[in-house]
């Protein structure tokens, strides 16, 4: 499954880019609306977020 469809299918936003680098840099160019770029940067927060804990975590081992 492509990028732009999981994207599609989790939040019902449609992307131009397949490109998940330029879609984290820049969610505004490649969304629709403000309020696309907004739910894909709070996307992109709270993978930030996951992946900082599972190192800290992995860190404690």
């Amino acid at each position: 499954m492509s990028i732009k469809n999981l994207i599609k299918t989790l939040l019902d936003i449609e992307v131009s880019t397949e490109d998940m680098i330029a879609l984290h840099e820049n969610p505004h160019k490649y969304t629709n609306s403000e309020d696309d770029a907004e739910k894909l940067k709070d996307l992109f927060l709270l993978m930030d977020l996951a992946s900082s804990q599972a190192v800290g975590k992995d860190a404690s081992l």
